[in-house]
C-alpha cells in the first residue's frame, strides 16, 4: 500500500511528514528506498506512543508549521490518494489560502472483478460507491480537510480525529468544494483484511487509548472468519463500511500523474506480508511486555541506554557473549537491552536484558546507543544509520560517563554493590555454590582483547 500511495500523491505534493507509530512490516525499508530515489519525506518515529490520531495529527502539525513552513497541509492516511476534476496540483494552487476547504470521499470497494495480480492499487481496485460515503446519524456527507497552514495557525485550530473536520475558540470560514476529492481504498483484499484484523484487535489488547467503539468492529469481523465464514466474502462485506452495495465503474484518472512515476519497485506479495505482519506484530507487543517488566528493575534518576554487542562465539550456533567490561556496564547502568547486526541473535536474552537487530530499536527507549570500549564508534554508526535519525547519540562508553557526570556515576556505584550481590544470590539459588564459583572463574578468564 505505502508504495502506491507514495508514488501517486507525489506527483501532486513539494514533501511528505510520515509518522511511524510502530510499522512491523517493510513499510519503512520502502520509504527509505524511495528517499534514496530523490523522494522528499521526512520520517517521524513514534513507535513508543500508543496509537492517538488526534494527538499524533495535531503534534505534527504544529511542527510542520514551525519547520517546513507550507502553503497547504493535507492530511492523509496511507490508504487515501488525492484526486479532482483536473490536476489536484493545478486546482491546489488556486485555492484561496484564507479558508478551510472540506473534500469528500470517493469510496472504492471490493469486487470479483478486481485484478488481485496488480499491485498499483488505484488500478487494482476500479468499482466506488455511487455516492460519497455520509454520516448514518444525519445523511450529512463525510469531509476530509484541506488545510491552508497560516490561516490554521493564525485562526488557533484544531485537526478533529480522522482528519474530517476542524475545530477553535474562532469560528474559521470553510468552503466545501467538489473540485476534489479523496479516493479512499480501504480493505483491497481479503488477505489485507486478515493482517489489518489480527495486528489490529492484538494493538487493541495492549493500547489504553482506544476505545470499544473503535474497536468492537475489528473483533466482530475477526469473529466470523474465526467461525469459518468466507473470507472473501467477509472483505467483501467489510470494503462496504455499512452502505447500500450500489457501485459504479469508476476507475481513479491516472493521467494526472506521469507514467514513470507510478512504476512500482518494492511490492512483496501479500502473503508474505500476512505472515510478516502478524509475526511480527506479535513480537512488538512482546518487546512492549518486556519493556514495562524491565522498567521496573532499572535505577532511579538514569535515562534507559542500549549497549552495542561487543562479543558473540559461532560454533554450530551464534552466542551472545560480551566482554566483562560490557556486563560490568549493564549491572551498573540503566542497560534497556543490546544491539546487533546478528540476526541469529535477535530476541535472545543477555544479562536478562532483550537483545535485538537495528531495526527493532524503535521500540525500546533509550537517551544514548552506547558502544564499549574496543570497539570502533563510527562503524557503529555507519551500520545503524539506516535506522537513527540522529546518529550524535551513538557515543563510546568514555563519552557516556561523561555525559552522566560525578554525581550519578556514584549514585551508580553505591547501588551496583547490593544489585551484583542481589544477582549472585539468585543465581546461587537456581543453580548452587559450586556451579556460580565455577561460572565465575570461567567468565573471569575470559581474554578481554574483543
Amino acid at each position: 500500500m505505502i508504495e502506491s500511495f507514495i508514488r501517486y500523491n507525489y506527483n501532486f505534493f513539494d514533501h511528505m511528514v510520515i509518522i511511524d507509530n510502530g510499522c512491523t512490516d517493510n513499510t519503512i525499508d520502502i520509504i527509505q528506498s524511495l528517499i534514496s530515489e530523490g523522494y522528499k519525506i521526512h520520517v517521524f518515529n513514534e513507535s513508543l506512543e500508543s496509537y492517538n490520531q488526534f494527538r499524533l495529527d495535531n503534534k505534527y502539525i504544529k511542527k510542520i508549521l514551525n519547520e517546513i513552513v507550507p502553503d497547504i497541509i493535507i492530511p492523509l492516511d496511507a490508504d487515501e490518494f488525492l484526486s479532482g476534476i483536473d490536476n489536484p496540483r493545478s486546482l491546489l494552487e488556486n485555492l484561496s489560502l484564507d479558508r478551510i476547504y472540506y473534500i469528500t470521499w470517493r469510496w472504492y470497494v471490493l469486487s470479483d472483478k478486481d485484478d488481485v495480480t496488480e499491485a498499483f492499487i488505484p488500478k487494482r481496485l476500479l468499482y466506488s460507491l455511487d455516492k460519497p460515503p455520509y454520516n448514518q446519524i444525519d445523511g450529512s456527507e463525510v469531509t476530509k480537510v484541506i488545510i491552508p497552514a497560516k490561516y490554521f495557525s493564525e485562526m488557533k485550530l484544531t485537526l478533529s480525529a480522522g482528519h474530517h473536520t476542524v475545530f477553535g475558540k474562532s469560528n474559521p470560514k470553510i468552503e466545501k468544494i467538489k473540485q476534489l476529492f479523496i479516493a479512499h481504498y480501504r480493505i483491497i483484499s481479503d488477505t489485507h483484511l486478515t493482517s489489518k484484523l489480527m495486528c489490529y484487535v492484538m494493538r487493541g489488547i495492549v493500547s489504553m487509548e482506544l476505545t470499544t467503539k473503535q474497536t468492537s468492529h475489528r473483533t466482530n469481523q475477526l469473529a466470523i472468519i474465526e467461525r469459518g465464514g468466507s473470507l472473501l466474502e467477509t472483505a467483501i462485506d467489510v470494503s462496504y463500511s455499512g452502505y447500500p452495495k450500489n457501485v459504479i465503474y469508476n476507475p481513479l484518472n491516472l493521467s494526472f500523474c506521469e507514467p514513470e512515476s507510478i512504476k512500482l519497485k518494492y511490492s512483496i506479495s501479500s502473503e508474505d506480508s500476512l505472515i510478516q505482519s502478524v509475526l511480527h506484530t506479535g513480537q512488538e507487543m512482546a518487546i512492549r511486555t518486556y519493556n514495562l517488566e524491565r522498567k521496573h528493575k532499572e535505577k532511579p534518576y538514569l535515562k534507559p541506554i542500549i549497549l552495542w554487542l561487543d562479543g558473540f562465539t559461532e560454533s554450530d550456533i551464534f552466542v551472545p557473549n560480551p566482554s566483562n567490561r560490557s556486563i560490568l556496564l549493564t549491572s551498573m547502568y540503566n542497560v534497556r537491552g543490546y544491539v546487533t547486526e546478528i540476526n541469529e541473535l535477535k530476541f535472545l536474552k543477555v544479562n536478562y536484558r532483550l537483545l535485538i537487530t537495528p531495526e527493532w530499536l524503535k521500540f525500546l527507549p533509550y537517551k544514548y546507543i552506547v558502544v564499549p570500549n574496543g570497539v570502533e564508534v563510527n562503524d557503529v554508526k555507519t551500520k545503524l544509520e539506516p535506522y537513527i535519525i540522529n546518529k550524535e547519540i551513538i557515543i563510546s562508553e568514555r563519552e557516556y560517563l561523561q555525559k552522566i557526570g560525578p554525581f550519578l556515576m556514584i549514585w551508580s556505584l553505591i547501588l551496583f554493590i547490593p544489585s551484583l550481590l542481589c544477582t549472585g544470590l539468585s543465581y546461587t539459588k537456581k543453580n548452587g555454590i559450586k556451579k556460580t564459583i565455577n561460572s565465575i572463574r570461567n567468565r573471569l578468564s575470559v581474554k578481554q582483547d574483543k
